[in-house]
C-alpha cells in the first residue's frame, strides 16, 4: 500500500514538502527521507504507520516555519517524544483488543465514508486493527498520532501567525472526514511539555468549527480511552487489575442496558425538574423541561454507558461537591466544590489543582455555564477513577459538563433536544458520586435513585449488569465470573 492511496490529503503533504526541497535547513535529511515514502509500497502496517508519524511531524515543522529554528530542534532532541515504533499496547489478550477496535470502528460499508483516526501512545494493537480494517473496506482515512510534547514544542516556538496556520492545517486535514475513530490513551507516564497558554488558546479558538462539527453530529465520533500505568497509579489500582476492569466494562449486556435506558429516558423526558444530593454536601437542581435525553451505550463511547441531555441554561442552582481526582488538559485536579446561581458557576474551590481548574473556566464566556447533564449507568464500575471517559460512565453517578452544549438534533436515529444554547471551546464533564454516598436523584420531587441505586425494578440491569440477566443468557465468562466473584 502506498501512502497516497490512503487519502488525497497525503498527496498535498508530499507536494508541500517537495516544494521545500531546494531549501537547506536543519531538517533536510529527514525531509528527503520522508519524500522517499511517496514511492514506497508498504507491505508492513507498522512500517507504514511509522512513516506516517514522521510525515505528520515534518509537515508541522514546515508549516510552523521551524525548519531553521535551532532552539526548537535542540528542545525536541532533549525530550525525545515517542514515535509510532515506541507506542505500546495494554497487557490484554489481542482478541479483547480487537473486540474493542471493532466497537470503535464506525465506517459504514457502501456509504462513501472518510475516516479520521486518532491514535494514542498505548493503542498499538487497536490502532493497527483500525487501519487494516479501513484498508480492507477501501475506506479513505487520515491519521492523527497523539504527540503532546512535540505539538507543545511546535506551538511554543512558532509565531502567532504560524500557530494560526497550524490550526488551519488541522481543519483542512479533517474537512472531508465524516467519521472519527479515536483510540486515545490515558495519562502519559512522563509529563509532556506544556504549551504556551496564549498560543494554545489561539490554536483552540481556530478549531471551533471542528468542535461544532463533532457536537452537532456532522462528524460522527466514536471514542475509547485505554488506561495507562499512570492512570492506575493515580487511582491506586494495580495496572493489570485496571486493564481487566476496563475490558470488562466494555463487555456489558448492552441490549438489556439499551432497553432499560429507553424506559428511563421516557420517564426523564416527561419530567420538569431534576435534583441530585449526596452525603458530601451536594445539593443541585435544574429545570429539564423541554429537553430530551440520549440513550448512549457504545455507539460513541467505548465503554458506555450513560443517559444525557441539557438543563435550561439559567436553571442550575445549588452546590456540587465532587470528591476524587479529575484530569483536564493532563493536569490533576482534586476534590472540587462548585456553587451555581441561576446557571452560572459563581464560587469554586479545588483542594489541589486550583490554578488548572481556573485556567479551564476562564477559557471563554461560556466555560462557567452548564452545557450537559449526564447520569452514568455502566453497572460494572462503582468507584471513582480519574480516566475522563470511564469516570462519567460510573453506575450511580452524575456529571455536569462545564461549557458547550451538544447541538445534536438526533441520536441513534431518534430526534432529540439537547442544545441549551451555551457555547464554549470547553466541554468538560465533572462527575459526582452517588453510589456509596447516600446519593439520591429526584425527578419532580419524586425519588428515583437511592444511595446510587435505581429504585424501579425496570432498571435492575443498570444496578447489577450481567447479574441481572438470567444465567442461561450470560456469556460463559460472566457465568464463571459470578461463580467466582459474588456481586
Amino acid at each position: 500500500m502506498k501512502i497516497e492511496g490512503l487519502n488525497p490529503y497525503y498527496s498535498e503533504v508530499f507536494d508541500f514538502l517537495a516544494s521545500k526541497k531546494k531549501e537547506a535547513g536543519l531538517w533536510r535529511r529527514e525531509r528527503d527521507m520522508a519524500l522517499t515514502y511517496r514511492e514506497t509500497d508498504f507491505s508492513d502496517t507498522d512500517a507504514m504507520l511509522q512513516a506516517l508519524h514522521e510525515l505528520q511531524r515534518l509537515n508541522k515543522i514546515y508549516i510552523g516555519e521551524l525548519e531553521d529554528n535551532k532552539d526548537f530542534r535542540t528542545a525536541l532532541k532533549a525530550e525525545q517524544p515517542p514515535l509510532w515504533e515506541d507506542f505500546t499496547a495494554p497487557p490484554a489478550d489481542n482478541a479483547l483488543q480487537h473486540s474493542l477496535a471493532e466497537k470503535v470502528y464506525n465506517i459504514r460499508p457502501g456509504e462513501k465514508d472518510t475516516g479520521f483516526i486518532s491514535l494514542g501512545s498505548a493503542t498499538k494493537e487497536v490502532g493497527k486493527w483500525l487501519i487494516e480494517k479501513c484498508m480492507e473496506d477501501n475506506a479513505p482515512f487520515v491519521i492523527q498520532f497523539s504527540d503532546p510534547t512535540f505539538d507543545a514544542l511546535v506551538l511554543n516556538h512558532a509565531t502567532d501567525s504560524n500557530v494560526k496556520k497550524l490550526a488551519e492545517s488541522f481543519l483542512a486535514m479533517t474537512d472531508h472526514a465524516n467519521r472519527r475513530m479515536a483510540a486515545a490513551s490515558g495519562m502519559p507516564e512522563k509529563d509532556p511539555v506544556k504549551p504556551d497558554t496564549a498560543k494554545e488558546k489561539l490554536y483552540q479558538s481556530i478549531l471551533k468549527p471542528y468542535g461544532q462539527r463533532v457536537r452537532s453530529g456532522d462528524m460522527f465520533f466514536t471514542l475509547t480511552i485505554i488506561p495507562t500505568r499512570k492512570d492506575a497509579e493515580i487511582d491506586g489500582i494495580p495496572y493489570e487489575e485496571y486493564t481487566k476492569l476496563f475490558f470488562e466494562m466494555c463487555d456489558q449486556p448492552w441490549d438489556h442496558i439499551t432497553q432499560a435506558q429507553a424506559i428511563l429516558i421516557k420517564e426523564l423526558n416527561a419530567g420538569k425538574t431534576l435534583r441530585m444530593t449526596n452525603a458530601d454536601g451536594t445539593d443541585v437542581s435544574m429545570n429539564i423541561s423541554g429537553f430530551t435525553f440520549c440513550n448512549s451505550v457504545i455507539a460513541k463511547n467505548v465503554p458506555g454507558s450513560e443517559v444525557f441531555s441539557a438543563p435550561q441554561r439559567e436553571s442550575v442552582n445549588g452546590k456540587v461537591i465532587a470528591k476524587g481526582r479529575f484530569i483536564h488538559d493532563r493536569e490533576i485536579i482534586e476534590d472540587l466544590t462548585m456553587e451555581f446561581e441561576n446557571g452560572q458557576l459563581v464560587r469554586w474551590h479545588a483542594e489541589s489543582g486550583q490554578e488548572a481548574f481556573e485556567k479551564a473556566i476562564n477559557l471563554d464566556d461560556g466555560a462557567r455555564w452548564i452545557g450537559e447533564i449526564g447520569i452514568g449507568t455502566n453497572p460494572h464500575l462503582k468507584r471513582h477513577v480519574a480516566n475522563g471517559l470511564l469516570v462519567e460512565k460510573i453506575g450511580g453517578s452524575f456529571h455536569l459538563a462545564l461549557g458547550a452544549a451538544y447541538t445534536l438534533t438526533e441520536y441513534g436515529g431518534i430526534p432529540v433536544k439537547v442544545n441549551n444554547g451555551n457555547t464554549s471551546a470547553l466541554h468538560w464533564d465533572i462527575t459526582t458520586m452517588l453510589h456509596g454516598k447516600e446519593g439520591c436523584i429526584y425527578l419532580d420531587d419524586r425519588k428515583i435513585m437511592d444511595n446510587g441505586k435505581w429504585i424501579d425494578p425496570a432498571y435492575d440491569v443498570l444496578n447489577r449488569g450481567w447479574a441481572a440477566v438470567p444465567s442461561a443468557e450470560r456469556p460463559a465468562y460472566w457465568q464463571d465470573y459470578f461463580e467466582n466473584n459474588q456481586p
